[in-house]
């Protein structure tokens, strides 16, 4: 069995670098991801030396023991074992949210092909858009959104400014009037995630130099009333982790999301905008951005 050990900063150094070797980079599996939700998502990480691959289990008061989700390395590598890999684990064990990629290289493995079952996990999928598209809104797919950005650009007297750290404390000002306004209209249990995010948002804000995390903010009378926060996941594509803003300015998301692109993510091909986690309202807004793909992720099963 593996030894899953209690998550760590000690733990950033291998990990980036066997995150790096992945074929595809999920914003979910991110270091800085796992880290700045840590409070919330508790996580513990293995590590199978044999195998290169990073493992995760993660508690969840939704499931009744911990949960397992990964891998994290070159699932390529022709030198993995994978029947050894997964008799770490115990026989019908659910490992979550295994890449698209994974579950193909095993559903075509010899021996393990016949004993898997996988299930779609489409709240998990991370949508990924195309940052031209998303800063030219060019074309009839995109005719709302180009309204919506021209509403705000041209109704109000606006500045852009790139997020520095002297601009931290005002953005936590922001995010708490922002959720109290939000805690009006919802429930305990979705009040208690927007407290989560704040956490995450905080940690992110403290630990700005020790990721390539770049971000903006618009204000209005010397105020914001909208920021966006990112992350350079691998030189092509960028995870957009926060994006908020005062729904009251009309246009305030829309142009908040182009004027980032274009000012900050010009250089990158592919805007990840992560799951929309069955939300309804989340999945028709994620939608209406046109993505270019979609990073699925499955549930595995296995048995002996």
């Amino acid at each position: 069995m593996l030894d899953f050990e209690g998550f760590t900063w000690q733990h950033k150094d291998l990990y980036e670098e066997f995150y790096r070797k992945s074929p595809v980079h999920y914003a979910e599996y991110s270091f800085s991801n796992l880290w700045t939700w840590k409070d919330s998502y508790p996580v513990k990480l293995a590590f199978d030396r044999k195998n290169n691959l990073y493992w995760i289990k993660f508690k969840t008061e939704h499931l009744a023991s911990d949960g397992i989700c990964g891998p994290v390395g070159d699932w390529n590598d022709a030198n993995i074992d994978w029947q050894d890999a997964l008799s770490h684990f115990e026989a019908n064990l659910l490992i979550y949210d295994v890449p698209e990629q994974v579950k193909e290289i095993l559903s075509s493995h010899e021996i393990l092909g016949t004993k898997l079952q996988f299930y779609d996990e489409p709240g998990q999928d991370e949508y990924v858009y195309s940052v031209q598209e998303l800063i030219s809104l060019k074309g009839k797919n995109f005719a709302h959104k180009r309204n919506r950005v021209r509403a705000f650009l041209t109704g109000y007297e606006w500045d852009y400014y790139e997020i520095k750290p002297e601009n931290f404390q005002e953005i936590m000002d922001f995010q708490e009037r922002w959720r109290l306004n939000r805690d009006l209209s919802l429930e305990s249990e979705e009040i208690e995630s927007l407290q989560d995010e704040n956490t995450a948002i905080k940690l992110t804000l403290e630990h700005w130099n020790d990721f390539k995390f770049l971000g903006a903010m618009l204000k209005i009378d010397d105020s914001i009333i909208a920021y966006t926060i990112a992350e350079d996941l691998d030189g092509e594509s960028l995870d957009v982790k926060f994006e908020k803003a005062f729904a009251e300015y009309s246009g305030s998301y829309q142009a908040m999301n182009q004027l980032f692109l274009k000012n900050h993510g010009f250089a990158y091909k592919f805007a990840n905008r992560e799951e929309d986690l069955n939300e309804p309202g989340l999945r028709e807004a994620k939608l209406s951005y046109n993505p270019v793909k979609m990073l699925r992720k499955f549930t595995l099963r296995f048995s002996d």
